[in-house]
């Protein structure tokens, strides 16, 4: 366990050494799990540091959740942004501690695949550069998160992987392959448009990139817009909303994927899946946020 975690585990845990060795088993087997290396979470929590923006605060980032910064460090390790993501969220609530966050993020890099698409179709006199495609490894990130004093979420360990393209070709994301930058979300689920504005608060990390949000904010909107998040005091608050009865120790329930440049046009589509839900008729509810220019928000919902 590296300092980082012992110190963090030494103000939290106030339930005796049980639940922290119970806690400790449960990290070194998310984070250490095979072909995962680990990584320095104090250097990753202060490369944070360079994003927020919102100084006046007592603790700038505090009020960010662990989905966004885990997306913010995975998305800023490569260059590439014609990308699809996957992430997988689990957690275990513990009295003294509060709630602590796993997430999974798998991060692909579908510049090559659309470069050779193009040269397939064009003829590679007329394509950009690999580089003007997008450069960068397929990785896989485990980060684990807990709140502590100011802040919603900090971290407290983490590790990652490179995944080999014969593994990216073969990997699953929502249903569709994650290496087909032509698979959308369209067919996933029966969408139906959702109507009003969200509220807005104040920029707490780069929001926008080439005319369209980032995949932090596109988050950030749909936590709000399913109640994992509050804005309706001016400010963005992460909450995690309610946790589900039937979740068992880290297991994932809560999945996020998100299609970025992906097509002709500058474009990002992300999708909040949520599953053990506290509801007799209802076992998944999604909530998808559309934008290639205009934002369009949509949901869907499936029954038991």
């Amino acid at each position: 366990m590296n300092r980082l975690l012992a110190s963090a585990l030494c103000i939290l845990v106030g339930s005796g050494p049980v639940v922290a060795h119970e806690l400790d088993d449960a990290i070194t087997k998310f984070v250490g799990a095979a072909g995962f290396e680990h990584a320095d979470a104090a250097a990753i929590e202060q490369d944070l540091n360079a994003f927020w923006l919102d100084f006046e605060t007592i603790s700038p980032g505090g009020q960010v959740g662990p989905i966004e910064k885990a997306v913010l460090t995975a998305t800023s390790a490569i260059p590439s942004t014609r990308t699809r993501t996957a992430i997988a969220y689990g957690e275990m609530i513990d009295e003294q501690m509060g709630t602590v966050s796993f997430i999974e993020v798998r991060h692909y890099n579908l510049g090559p695949q659309i470069r050779s698409d193009a040269i397939d179709a064009y003829g590679a006199e007329n394509v950009g550069t690999t580089e003007e495609f997008g450069a960068g490894d397929h990785m896989a990130w485990r980060f684990v998160f807990v709140p502590l004093m100011n802040n919603s979420a900090v971290l407290l360990d983490v590790s990652n992987r490179t995944i080999s393209e014969d593994d990216a070709a073969a990997d699953d994301c929502s249903q569709r392959p994650c290496l087909d930058p032509y698979a959308s979300f369209e067919d996933i689920a029966e969408w139906e448009a959702v109507g009003g504005a969200l509220p807005d608060w104040p920029a707490q990390y780069p929001e926008v990139s080439d005319g369209t949000a980032t995949p932090a904010r596109t988050i950030a909107e749909l936590a709000v817009l399913g109640f994992w998040a509050n804005a309706e005091s001016g400010g963005y608050q992460w909450t995690g909303g309610e946790h589900p009865e039937a979740a068992r120790s880290f297991q994932p329930y809560r999945f996020i994927d998100i299609d970025r440049n992906l097509g002709q046009e500058l474009m990002i589509d992300t999708v909040w899946r949520e599953t053990l839900l506290n509801d007799d008729a209802i076992s998944e509810i999604l909530f998808r946020r559309f934008q290639a220019g205009e934002v369009n928000l949509m949901r869907a919902s499936i029954g038991r």
